[in-house]
């Protein structure tokens, strides 16, 4: 097993750990705008927010890449090996990254449905105001 390949891994845990915490902030701010229907600062956030995301996809890919060349795949019984054959002090230290990015994943996806559902229920209400018809996209009007 690679030491350079294994710190490369680790190391892209930790940034992806601390992503998904600015990731949170970012969609935390992105409801108040929502709420608050400020849309220039909305939109220059959201740029921020799909940056951030695709910092997120592509750390992922590289590790999928990673593990790889370490022979294995990214599912759980690999992961699960891989820091089964690590020393015991980076070992301790591994799962809790993989168990901190997990749930702070899943708190991300979590905010990003909230959202969503503050964004469907704006676009019902605009309807309604507008009179118009269930239609795919927004009318080209400034909310």
């Amino acid at each position: 097993m690679s030491a350079e390949l294994l710190k490369s891994f680790i190391s892209s845990l930790q940034q992806d750990v601390q992503r998904l915490d600015q990731l949170s902030q970012l969609l935390d701010q992105q409801y108040e705008l929502m709420s608050q229907r400020h849309s220039v600062a909305l939109q220059q956030l959201n740029q921020q927010v799909l940056q951030l995301m695709a910092a997120v996809e592509h750390s992922h890919s590289s590790r999928d890449q990673l593990l790889a060349q370490l022979g294995l795949q990214n599912r759980r019984n690999d992961l699960q090996q891989l820091v089964s054959r690590l020393p015991a002090p980076i070992q301790h230290g591994t799962r809790q990254l993989l168990q901190e990015l997990t749930l702070k994943s899943r708190l991300c996806q979590a905010k990003n449905e909230k959202n969503g559902k503050l964004l469907a229920a704006q676009r019902q209400l605009m309807q309604k105001l507008t009179g118009m018809q269930n239609r795919t996209s927004y009318p080209g009007m400034p909310l």
